[in-house]
C-alpha cells in the first residue's frame, strides 16, 4: 500500500472499516499501530485495546486529514510505556512523547504536510484542561480548534462514564478561543 492509499482509506466515511480490511498493508506502513492491536489498556477509562481506541478516536473526528492523522498517532506509544500499579489498573505515563517520534519517524519518511502542527497537537492531545492556560499562546486559533476536536473525539472513544468531561472540554475551548 502506498501513502496515498493510507490516505484514501483515513479520508473514507468510516475509516475503522477500510483500515481493520487493509490492516495488513497499513502495519507494513506503521509497524507501531500493529503493535496496539490487542494491547488491553487495562484501566477503566478504557473499554477498548489501544488500537480499538485508535480506530474509534479516528472515526469520531471530521474527515480531515489533519485530523485523521492526529487520532491515528495520537496513542500508538502507549504499548512502549504500558506500566501497571499495585491494583493492576495499567497507566501510559509520556505516551505523548512517545507517540510524536513515531509520527515523526513517519512523516521523515513520507511527504507530510502540517507536520508541525500535527506533531504538537500529538504532543498535547492529553494535557491537562487546567494548565491549557499555561500553554495556550504556542497554538494559534485554528490549532487550538484541532485539540479541542482531538480531546472530545479521544473522550468519546473512552468509558462512557467519563463523557461529561465533554461539557469542561467545550467550555475551556470557549474560553480560550472565543474568549467567553
Amino acid at each position: 500500500m502506498s501513502i496515498n492509499g493510507l490516505f484514501s482509506i483515513l479520508l473514507s466515511e468510516k475509516p475503522s472499516i477500510l483500515i481493520k480490511q487493509n490492516e495488513e498493508d497499513i502495519f507494513k506502513l506503521i509497524p507501531e499501530l500493529k503493535r496496539c492491536k490487542g494491547f488491553n489498556q487495562n484501566n477503566p477509562w478504557h473499554p477498548y485495546d489501544v488500537y480499538e481506541h485508535i480506530l474509534h478516536v479516528v472515526d469520531n473526528v471530521d474527515n480531515d486529514l489533519i485530523l485523521r492523522l492526529i487520532a491515528l498517532f495520537h496513542d500508538i506509544g502507549k504499548p512502549e510505556v504500558y506500566k501497571e500499579d499495585e491494583q493492576g489498573i495499567g497507566h501510559f505515563y509520556n505516551h505523548w512523547v512517545i507517540s510524536q517520534k513515531i509520527f515523526e519517524q513517519f512523516a521523515e519518511e513520507y511527504i507530510i504536510s502540517n507536520k508541525e502542527t500535527i506533531s504538537k497537537i500529538i504532543y498535547y492531545h492529553d494535557y491537562s484542561l487546567d494548565k491549557l492556560d499555561e500553554i495556550k499562546d504556542i497554538f494559534n486559533k485554528e490549532e487550538l480548534k484541532i485539540l479541542f476536536d482531538i480531546k472530545r473525539a479521544d473522550l468519546l472513544a473512552q468509558s462512557s462514564k467519563y463523557h461529561y468531561i465533554l461539557n469542561e472540554i467545550n467550555n475551556k475551548e470557549s474560553e480560550l478561543i472565543r474568549g467567553e
